[in-house]
């Protein structure tokens, strides 16, 4: 695919707009996958290209972690092998999928967002009750971070947001602990599903620079965000253009909807 000025804006649009989510609640990667998929970019590779923003954003999400908490590096990495061995194989099976076959499942993942978002309450607060945050972990636990560790490989987005999830329903770990451990192990995993994506060729190394470059400004930005503890305005903004995302894949993606008549 040829690439233009509009295309490398775009680009830099999408990880903006996913660097200000992912840094806020996650998920990020549901506005920016689409936007390079509408681009012009086979499923795939858009898949791929999007993991180069989203490596930047968790490296750059950890060193900021660095100056304002401890994070519980040995404990995070016990978890984090069955989480890259899962990785691994998910990019494995994203690469070899038809891509008409990873837009349906993709637009099933945006659709279960939606409705998570609407009808599940957050993971309530919880107060730190030991030294090693994720020791009571089981081997269903650790089951559980391979089943993660696939779908991060596959599609990624929300991943962040699902272990966070975990860690602090399931292991009890203290949510703002539960945060960093997250973010650190989403910085560990990505470069192991990246590099499956690099090995293949499916990348766009232009664009998945320009989404770099924007997700590591939206990070930021969505940093100020939660220090002003305004997040809702981006949560709403987030959901409406979630919405239209899934109506984008559904009409033109998918359905190939062009001059009012549907082309299956």
């Amino acid at each position: 695919m040829e690439t233009t000025l509009a295309h490398h804006i775009a680009a830099v649009v999408a990880g903006l707009a996913s660097g200000i989510v992912s840094e806020i609640g996650g998920a990020g990667s549901l506005i920016s996958l689409p936007m390079l998929i509408g681009l012009g970019l086979p499923p795939s590779v858009a898949n791929g290209t999007n993991r180069v923003g989203v490596m930047t954003q968790y490296t750059m999400g950890y060193i900021r972690y660095l100056t304002h908490r401890r994070i519980p590096h040995r404990e995070a990495a016990i978890l984090s092998v069955t989480l890259v061995l899962g990785a691994i194989a998910g990019a494995f099976f994203a690469v070899r999928i038809a891509g008409v076959i990873f837009n349906w499942i993709f637009i099933g993942v945006m659709i279960l967002t939606i409705l998570f978002t609407f009808f599940s309450p957050p993971p309530a607060d919880r107060p730190d009750k030991t030294a090693d945050p994720v020791g009571r972990s089981r081997l269903a636990d650790y089951g559980i971070f391979l089943l993660l560790g696939l779908y991060c490989g596959m599609i990624q987005a929300g991943m962040a947001y699902l272990m966070y999830y975990v860690l602090v329903t399931r292991l009890h770990t203290e949510t703002r602990t539960a945060d960093a451990i997250k973010t650190y192990m989403s910085m560990i995993v990505t470069p192991f599903a990246l590099a499956v994506f690099v090995w293949f060729g499916h990348i766009d190394w232009e664009l998945g620079a320009c989404v770099a470059l924007g997700g590591g400004f939206g990070g930021w930005v969505g940093e100020k965000f939660v220090e002003r503890k305004d997040t809702r305005t981006v949560k709403d903004c987030f959901m409406v253009a979630l919405i239209l995302s899934v109506i984008y894949m559904l009409l033109f993606v998918q359905l190939h909807f062009h001059d009012g008549i549907m082309y299956l």
